[in-house]
């Protein structure tokens, strides 16, 4: 199925909080921004309060049939996640965790992929900057707002998905020099004119091609918004869509919740 195709290039892990010096700039109309949609969610403050996130729901894969289950979505800071789907002959789990990306198909067979040395594989490549911010996409402007390794920049107003949305990108910056990966290390937001909400997120995965993940029916959970409805686009194709029933925070989740075996 697509799905298990395309996910060892979408949601590989990438080192994200390497304390270098960089030449990281940040755009204030683009702070500006970030901080209301940041405001609008619930507040900075509760936003980095919160350290795991629990959902449930259903999960729709989208493929020649589609395929469908209930979900189970759990993340854990800004780089630990696992998706456990229940579907008619199985149960289908993949995770992040510890630099390594595991997939556990429906016949309980393991595969996974540590990050790449580039001279080992057919074609270069990074994946998004915060893998467990699917479904909780807010905490990663509180890292990138925090940290001086990433540069923000303003980019104008767009049309996404009926909106007037601000479109602004966050590129983590290497130190020394020019950085032959850089399209890989920078996401845009989509953050809607008038309620900012994040309306879509963008970035590239392998090849150059085009990673979405689409918001909506946002839902206020222990005062902060959480988007319900989920769904990812690679390419311009849909790969799958989530529908939330329930989100918890702060649960005490540990490490061992994402490993796979």
């Amino acid at each position: 199925m697509r799905f298990l195709r395309l996910l060892p290039f979408v949601f590989l892990p990438s080192v994200l909080f390497a304390q270098v010096q960089s030449s990281a700039t940040q755009d204030p109309q683009a702070v500006t921004v970030l901080n209301q949609a940041l405001a609008a969610a619930g507040g900075a403050t509760a936003h980095r309060a919160i350290t795991d996130y629990t959902g449930s729901g259903s999960i729709t894969y989208h493929g020649n049939p589609d395929v469908q289950g209930a979900v189970s979505i759990k993340g854990l800071n800004a780089i630990a996640i696992r998706i456990d789907a229940t579907l008619s002959k199985g149960i289908r789990s993949w995770a992040i965790h510890d630099g390594v990306a595991t997939l556990k198909s429906e016949d309980g067979k393991l595969s996974g992929a540590a990050y790449p040395n580039p001279s080992s594989v057919p074609f270069p490549y990074q994946t998004p900057l915060f893998p467990s911010s699917i479904a909780f996409p807010y905490h990663q402007l509180t890292v990138a707002l925090a940290s001086p390794t990433f540069s923000i920049s303003y980019k104008g107003i767009v049309q996404v998905d009926g909106h007037s949305v601000h479109d602004i990108e966050v590129q983590r910056v290497s130190a020394g020099g020019v950085d032959p990966m850089s399209q890989y290390h920078a996401r845009e937001f989509f953050i809607d004119a008038t309620t900012f909400q994040i309306v879509m997120t963008q970035d590239l995965v392998p090849k150059n091609v085009t990673h979405q993940i689409h918001y909506s029916n946002y839902t206020a959970v222990s005062g902060v918004l959480v988007p319900f409805a989920i769904t990812e686009d690679l390419d311009g194709q849909a790969t799958w869509t989530i529908q939330l029933s329930q989100m918890t925070f702060n649960a005490g989740l540990q490490d061992s919740a994402f490993v796979l075996q």
